[in-house]
């Protein structure tokens, strides 16, 4: 009865190990310093680059900011990238320039699964405020998948072959 109870012991911690929550994975990015000449819009056309160990459920999220009370940061796209393979953020909050509105512009992607390798965050657009420096802060944030160790695996199977041998000599 020794046996099956270490093997249960064995059996679950392997469980456990393998079943461990892969750590939060989370990058800020920015650009606080867009300020036009008065005459032009200042343009911006930045790429931040990102590294993703394994498999992650992924989201982004942008917004614009300035340190007057109104922004005058217009982002006109932003997506991520890695090589042939492109993801568009959506505009979830819009400031309609041609009015002459000013504000705080959003842009976002949904959580999605992103494979391991070398990303892009591309944020293009312009500025037109000429008091002060503005930006915008970009939140790509998320989870990614752990796999079992190979040690936890080894656990795996000494507990399944001791819970064979003690069902062996019950038996």
């Amino acid at each position: 009865m020794k046996s099956l109870s270490t093997a249960l012991a064995a059996l679950s911690l392997a469980f456990a190990a393998g079943a461990a929550a892969a750590a939060p994975v989370s990058f800020t990015f920015g650009n606080d310093n867009i300020m036009s000449n008065g005459e032009d819009a200042a343009a911006f056309d930045d790429i931040f680059n990102f590294t993703l160990a394994g498999q992650t459920l992924l989201g982004v999220s942008i917004s614009t900011l300035s340190p007057e009370l109104s922004a005058s940061v217009n982002i006109t796209s932003a997506f991520l990238k890695q090589g042939g393979t492109t993801f568009a953020l959506a505009e979830t909050h819009a400031v309609n320039w041609e009015a002459d509105e000013t504000g705080t512009e959003t842009w976002g992607l949904n959580p999605l699964w992103l494979s391991a390798g070398n990303w892009e965050l591309h944020v293009v657009g312009e500025g037109y405020g000429v008091k002060a420096p503005e930006g915008y802060e970009a939140t790509v944030s998320g989870r990614g998948v752990e796999l079992p160790e190979p040690t936890a695996l080894a656990l795996v199977a000494v507990a399944l072959a001791g819970l064979s041998l003690s069902r062996r000599r019950v038996g």
